[in-house]
């Protein structure tokens, strides 16, 4: 919620006390409440309402605020095509807006549409190759493809562009670190260094110990080392771990996982 209530603060900042402001910030208010209440369909509709300013929205923080945590609420619910579907009506309002193709394509990605996300997370870059989301978001879908070159080359990407940011929130940088180190660990475990990628598995959970993906990957990384037991163990995390759970595809993955080792 941290994120959320700096979007508030900036909005207030920026737009004063023009009215279309204040509105915006007493909706972004009320769907951070909504939020921590996770009744997400409510926070969806003050989100939406806040978005109707969006020919008024000049602040790029303030949008991607906004869209994310939009994209969050459907996330949360499983309802990626509903996302998608949102996102492609704001891309078609709103062409320029490269972070819209970004959360789109997480959208497609969630849902197993990989070579969609793809294209989505490219036309993001090829607006501003330094996009960390999009870097970090196309490596880890790369890693998904098998394609595990590529990723790295992405996510190494993403975690330089990471170090050089400025006049960001430390929260959002830790937390996009943990989820590119995380692909970054994945890709090495593909590649077939275990080692380095048990080290980087250890960094991203270090820095967020409740992200379900990176047990998610980890488990098969033990896997492909043959120590069965230990991915066990993490694909039970993974299916335990909430901040951001594992998408659909990947709970049943790790569902059916359990029941086969458990036998």
């Amino acid at each position: 919620m941290e994120f959320l209530k700096r979007i508030i603060a900036r909005v207030r900042s920026n737009g004063s006390q023009k009215k279309a402001s204040v509105e915006m910030a007493s909706l972004l208010g009320l769907a951070a409440r909504y939020l921590q209440a996770q009744d997400y369909s409510a926070a969806r509709r003050c989100l939406k309402r806040a978005l109707e300013s969006r020919p008024e929205m000049e602040d790029p923080q303030v949008l991607a605020g906004v869209l994310g945590w939009l994209l969050l609420t459907w996330q949360e619910t499983d309802q990626y095509r509903e996302s998608t579907e949102f996102f492609s009506e704001h891309i078609s309002k709103y062409p320029g807006d490269a972070i819209a193709y970004t959360l789109r394509a997480n959208s497609l990605w969630y849902a197993g549409e990989l070579p969609a996300a793809i294209d989505d997370y490219s036309h993001a870059l090829s607006v501003n190759s330094a996009d960390v989301l999009a870097l970090s978001g196309r490596g880890q879908v790369f890693v998904e493809l098998d394609n595990y070159q590529r990723a790295t080359q992405d996510l190494d990407h993403a975690l330089e562009e990471l170090g050089r940011l400025q006049n960001v929130p430390e929260d959002w940088k830790t937390t996009a670190k943990a989820y590119s180190l995380n692909g970054r660990a994945a890709a090495s475990a593909g590649l077939g260094d275990f080692a380095r990628a048990l080290q980087l598995f250890d960094e991203a959970i270090a820095l967020r110990p409740r992200n379900a993906w990176a047990y998610f990957n980890r488990a098969k990384a033990y896997e492909r080392r043959g120590e069965t037991m230990r991915a066990l163990e993490d694909y039970k995390q993974s299916l335990a771990m909430k901040e951001p759970k594992l998408n659909v595809l990947k709970r049943k993955y790790a569902e059916v996982k359990v029941s086969m080792i458990s036998v």
